[in-house]
């Protein structure tokens, strides 16, 4: 068989690791193969702790997905994701040259490592440096400082880090079950590539990622990501919390979660009982559906304060017009978004993907948000275009080789300012 132009998504999440194989066509659209999933057994709180078991649930999404797409692929577009990671803000400031009277690339690419250049613990290492905004002299707020004339180039950035054993593990994982990595990207912008549309990130808006054991927070301002916050709480949480306050196995409590959990009022009034297995495999046990209600009430209330305290740490609460987005799999229980809009009191809506040829209606859910968006992120960056390719005026998000090109990261020169 000749070799396709494939491009595949790989999210390795706390309680699922998802395939999304497609194929480009037309030099700039993809169409959607097949898709794969399998349970992830491997993973606390986004960061893996066994890697057999992780490349175990790697081998099997892949298989399940390329039986799905009717293709082999070996290359990836993987997520970074995990309560390891911490972010940052940091400015620099370069002086052009006397003989230099306006920007260009490289002075725009210089500035933006320069702010990398921060004294790190040993066990971490820089993993993004995403560009918030510019400024040119006295001029302010500038969104693409390229051609214009000046003689001081400045640059405001949101500096991401992580531990070098956490995105090492997760290496070691896809080596061992044999895929190489295309391009590693942070997971939130990966999930607002295909959840947000150009208008709410231009005009500033929050993604809400809530996963099975953490949950994203990304704020998107003038079309790149300003603030990102990983928060060590997600769906597993709400699982547990059946399990204890209900008497219930975890495998029971899951079940009992994903197929009648609800937090609208209808369901805190609703006295009707569900028969589920107990831990002596006698009688069901019946469970009454307004008790489920109240305990994943509870907990997800909590989960989306600890929400709306990370937004208003950002300092960016009150400049969020577009409100909230919410993706991930913890996103879809009925009445969530009216429940996130009471808590965080900001307008809130669920994401979805976009409708791409062969992504049936079914699987244009939140959970793959990330799966679809690493997609669309590696298309964005083979062609060198988009709103997160690999150039001096992009949000510099794309992780593949970065450990190697901040590992050799020069220290600044006469004439350079560096503050944070």
């Amino acid at each position: 068989m000749p070799r396709r132009n494939l491009i595949v998504g790989l999210d390795v999440g706390t309680t699922k690791t998802a395939i999304v194989i497609g194929e480009l066509y037309r030099e700039s659209q993809v169409h959607i193969l097949g898709l794969g999933t399998a349970e992830s057994r491997g993973l606390n709180k986004g960061q893996v702790v066994d890697i057999g078991l992780t490349s175990q649930a790697i081998d099997q999404a892949a298989f399940r997905g390329e039986r799905a797409a009717g293709v082999k692929f070996d290359r990836v577009c993987v997520g970074i994701a995990g309560g390891h990671l911490h972010s940052q803000s940091h400015a620099a400031t370069l002086r052009l040259r006397p003989n230099e009277v306006s920007i260009a690339p490289h002075h725009i690419d210089r500035v933006i490592q320069t702010t990398a250049n921060v004294a790190l613990p040993p066990d971490r290492e820089i993993v993004a440096v995403i560009p918030k905004t510019f400024s040119v002299d006295d001029m302010r707020g500038v969104a693409n400082p390229r051609g214009l004339a000046g003689r001081k180039l400045g640059v405001e950035t949101h500096v991401v880090s992580g531990m070098i054993n956490a995105m090492d593990n997760l290496e070691a994982s896809l080596k061992a079950a044999r895929v190489g990595i295309e391009l590693s990207i942070l997971q939130p912008l990966a999930s607002a590539q295909a959840a947000l549309t150009a208008e709410q990130r231009r005009d500033g808006v929050v993604l809400v990622d809530i996963g099975g054991g953490t949950t994203d927070v990304a704020v998107f301002m003038d079309d790149n990501c300003w603030n990102i916050s990983v928060l060590a709480v997600g769906g597993n949480q709400v699982t547990a919390d059946i399990s204890r306050g209900l008497r219930l196995p975890m495998s029971v409590a899951e079940d009992l979660k994903l197929r009648h959990g609800r937090v609208d009022d209808a369901a805190r009034e609703d006295d009707s009982l569900i028969d589920v297995p107990g831990f002596d495999r006698g009688a069901p046990i019946a469970v009454r559906r307004s008790d489920l209600s109240m305990v994943i009430e509870a907990r997800m209330a909590e989960i989306l304060e600890q929400v709306r305290q990370a937004i208003r740490a950002s300092g960016y609460f009150d400049l969020l017009p577009a409100g909230v987005v919410l993706t991930g799999g913890g996103s879809q229980l009925q009445g969530l978004v009216q429940l996130a809009g009471r808590v965080l009191e900001l307008p809130v809506t669920l994401g979805r993907p976009p409708a791409l040829w062969g992504l049936d209606e079914e699987v244009r859910q939140p959970e793959f948000c990330t799966g679809i968006g690493l997609i669309m992120a590696g298309l964005e960056a083979r062609a060198g275009t988009g709103w997160l390719a690999p150039n001096p005026t992009g949000p510099q998000a794309v992780f593949n080789g970065v450990q190697d090109w901040f590992r050799g990261l020069f220290a600044p020169k006469p004439g350079w300012e560096t503050d944070s």
